[in-house]
């Protein structure tokens, strides 16, 4: 286990300077920021769901997604990150120059990336093209969140799996 562990670790290390080669790239850097910035406090989200609300077909829909959102926030913000307490590769390399802000909380699991699959795992059950849709604007919040410097790929990773996760369970409970 010890060597997964340190496997991941060199992984998630190579990948995250391997993102900043981009940032010559002035257009890239101004998407990938927006996107990311889309995602600050789960804003996309909360517009998504009031939208969804005032719109009879897709009021069930909205009230699975605000519940996806929370118990997304409440087990990856609050319950594992307090856990694992995992540092960001920002803070760890404050060398690297960041394109945004440096963000002031933990790294593990992404926040954007765990509440972006839980409410787009909501929506594919409800909608499956809006849910294709959801799980594309999914997919950049979670790039841009690498190439940003401020999440390992095992942040991406395991904030995907648990945002599918919570979106599964709270369709099916």
């Amino acid at each position: 286990m010890k060597a997964f562990v340190n496997k991941m670790k060199r992984i998630d290390i190579r990948f995250a300077f391997f993102m900043t080669q981009f940032y010559d790239h002035s257009l890239l850097n101004e998407m990938m920021k927006f996107i990311s910035s889309c995602g600050d406090f789960g804003m996309s989200w909360l517009i998504v769901i009031l939208i969804s609300n005032m719109i009879e077909k897709t009021r069930s829909m909205s009230i699975h997604m605000l519940i996806a959102l929370i118990a997304a926030t409440l087990i990856g913000q609050v319950t594992i990150k307090t856990l694992v307490r995992r540092k960001r590769p920002c803070h760890t390399y404050p060398d690297v120059p960041l394109l945004i802000p440096t963000p002031s909380d933990l790294s593990f699991p992404s926040g954007h990336t765990t509440s972006s699959f839980a409410c787009s795992t909501v929506m594919l059950f409800f909608n499956p093209l809006l849910g294709i849709i959801g799980y594309i604007y999914a997919t950049l919040t979670a790039i841009s969140r690498l190439y940003l410097f401020v999440h390992y790929l095992s942040d991406v990773l395991c904030g995907i799996i648990l945002g599918i996760s919570i979106g599964i369970g709270v369709c099916l409970f």
